[in-house]
C-alpha cells in the first residue's frame, strides 16, 4: 500500500518553499525555489505560476511512490490582482509592500469602520480601488490574493478566497461576510466567495497532473490556504487558548490565542478567525531591524555575552524612525535610544530590555482586551535563538517558554492540507 502525503506551499518574497508531510505530521521532503533577488522586480503571476510548478516538480521527484492527498497555499497578504472570470490574469499583482494605491485611503476612511483592516494604504481592498480607477476592466473579473492565484493555477476553482486573507480586503470575520459598507465602494460582484482555510475548493487539474507527473487515479484535492504568517504559526503547534508566538524577526510579532476577537484601533490589535478561535495580536515597529541597523549579527551575538542581567539597563523604547503601530498606533510616537552609553554591550542592553518590554506591554493589552490569560510563549525568528536575550525576556514575562520544532510556513500549510482547522475547534 502506497505511503500518503499532505503538500504544504509557502509562497513569498524570496522564494516558494514546498513541504510534504506524512500521517504522523513527520516531514518526508521539502525543497525550495529561490525567487529573483532586487532590483529585480517581483515575479509576474505567470512567473510566479512558473516558480510554483518548478518547486512541486523537485518536490515529487523526491517521493516519486507517494499518494498525494491534497495541497494547501499560503501566500503573503495583501498582495492582490484581478483576473476574468476563468482565472486568467487582468492585471499585475500588487504586493504586500506596494504603496500606489495610497491616494485611495480617503474614499475607504469615510466608509469603513476605524478597527477594520483596510485602512492601511496597501490594504487589498485599496489597491482593488486602485485597479478600478485606473484600468479597462470588462463586466465580470474577480479580486484574487496571491494564495488564490496560485491555487487556480493547480486546478481551484476561481473567485475563492480564505478568510485570513480576505481581511485586508475588507470582509468582516465577526459575521462572516462581506459588509454592507463596502457596496458603496465597490461591486460586491467583484468579490470572491469566502471559506474557511482548510475547505476544499477545487482538484488537481488533468492538465496539472500531466505537467508534474502525479499518476494516481484520485487527483489531490486543493485546500483553501492562508497568510504566510498565519501558517507560520499553525507550523508552531500552538493551538490552545492562552498559547502566544512572539516573533523576533525584522520587527516584533505577538499572537495570542484568544476565545473572542479584538479589534482596537488605539493599540493597534486585530484578529485572526482560526476556526472556533481567534488571534489576536499585532506588529510593533520595533524588532530586530533596529538591532541590526547598529550592530552585525557577530556583533550581537559577542556584545550578548558581556551584558549583566543583575545590572538595571538604560530606559529605551528602539525605534528607527518616529511611528508605531503596536501596542501604541500612533504615525508620530516618538522612539528613545538616548543617551547611548560609551560601551556598545551596555547600549545593547537597553535596546533588548527596551524590545522585551514592548513584548510585555503587548501582551498585558492583549491579555485585558481579549480577556485571556497568556498561558506560555514559543519563540520564533532569529531574536529567538539569542540565549541572553531569551533569559531576559522570561525574566520580565513571567510566564512558561515552550519550545518550537517547526516554524516554517510551509510546514503550517501541510498541517492545514491534512487536518483543516480541526486543531482550533
Amino acid at each position: 500500500m502506497r505511503e500518503s502525503a499532505w503538500i504544504g506551499i509557502d509562497f513569498g518574497t524570496s522564494g516558494c518553499r514546498v513541504c510534504a508531510i506524512d500521517q504522523n505530521s513527520n516531514i518526508i521532503a521539502q525543497t525550495e525555489q529561490i525567487l529573483p533577488a532586487a532590483p529585480h522586480t517581483y515575479p509576474s503571476p505567470k512567473q510566479q505560476s512558473h516558480y510554483l510548478f518548478e518547486a512541486l516538480k523537485d518536490l515529487l521527484k523526491l517521493i516519486p511512490e507517494v499518494v498525494i492527498e491534497s495541497i494547501s497555499i499560503d501566500a503573503t497578504s495583501g498582495s492582490v490582482m484581478l483576473s476574468d472570470s476563468q482565472g486568467n490574469p487582468l492585471t499585475e499583482m500588487l504586493m504586500y509592500n506596494d504603496q500606489r494605491a495610497s491616494m485611495m485611503i480617503d474614499k475607504i476612511s469615510a466608509k469603513a469602520p476605524i478597527n477594520s483592516a483596510v485602512h492601511a494604504p496597501s490594504s487589498g481592498l485599496a489597491k482593488l480601488i486602485y485597479f478600478q480607477l485606473t484600468l479597462a476592466l470588462p463586466e465580470k473579473y474577480y479580486l484574487l490574493h496571491q494564495a488564490d492565484w496560485l491555487a487556480i493555477q493547480l486546478g481551484a476553482t476561481p473567485g475563492m478566497t480564505d478568510y485570513n486573507n480576505a481581511l485586508k480586503s475588507g470582509f468582516d470575520v465577526i459575521v462572516n461576510d462581506w459588509p454592507s459598507w463596502l457596496e458603496s465602494i465597490t461591486p460586491v460582484s467583484v468579490l470572491p466567495t469566502v471559506v474557511a482555510p482548510g475547505t476544499v475548493i477545487g482538484k488537481l487539474s488533468e492538465a496539472t497532473m500531466l505537467e508534474l507527473g502525479i499518476k494516481q487515479s484520485t487527483p489531490p484535492l486543493i485546500k483553501a490556504g492562508t497568510t504566510d504568517s498565519l501558517a507560520a504559526f499553525i507550523a508552531t503547534g500552538a493551538n490552545r487558548v492562552g498559547e502566544a508566538v512572539t516573533s523576533l524577526g525584522s520587527s516584533l510579532v505577538l499572537k495570542l490565542i484568544c476565545k473572542k476577537p479584538v479589534f482596537d484601533a488605539e493599540t493597534g490589535i486585530y484578529s485572526h478567525k482560526l476556526g472556533n478561535r481567534w488571534l489576536c495580536g499585532g506588529a510593533s515597529n520595533t524588532g530586530g531591524a533596529v538591532l541590526r541597523h547598529f550592530f552585525t549579527d557577530a556583533q550581537l551575538m559577542s556584545l550578548s555575552q558581556k551584558i549583566d542581567l543583575k545590572q538595571s539597563p538604560p530606559d529605551y523604547y528602539p525605534l528607527l524612525k518616529p511611528g508605531e503601530r503596536f501596542p501604541i498606533a500612533d504615525p508620530n510616537y516618538p522612539g528613545r535610544m538616548l543617551p547611548r552609553p560609551a560601551e556598545d554591550h551596555l547600549f545593547l542592553h537597553g535596546l533588548l530590555a527596551g524590545i522585551a518590554s514592548i513584548e510585555k506591554t503587548g501582551y498585558q493589552y492583549l491579555q485585558q482586551l481579549s480577556a485571556t490569560t497568556l498561558m506560555s510563549i514559543r519563540s520564533v525568528g532569529g531574536g529567538s535563538k539569542n540565549p541572553v536575550w531569551t533569559q531576559l525576556r522570561q525574566s520580565l514575562l513571567q510566564v512558561p517558554f515552550e519550545s518550537v520544532e517547526h516554524t516554517e510556513a510551509a510546514y503550517g500549510s501541510a498541517l492545514l492540507a491534512r487536518d483543516g482547522l480541526t486543531l482550533f475547534q
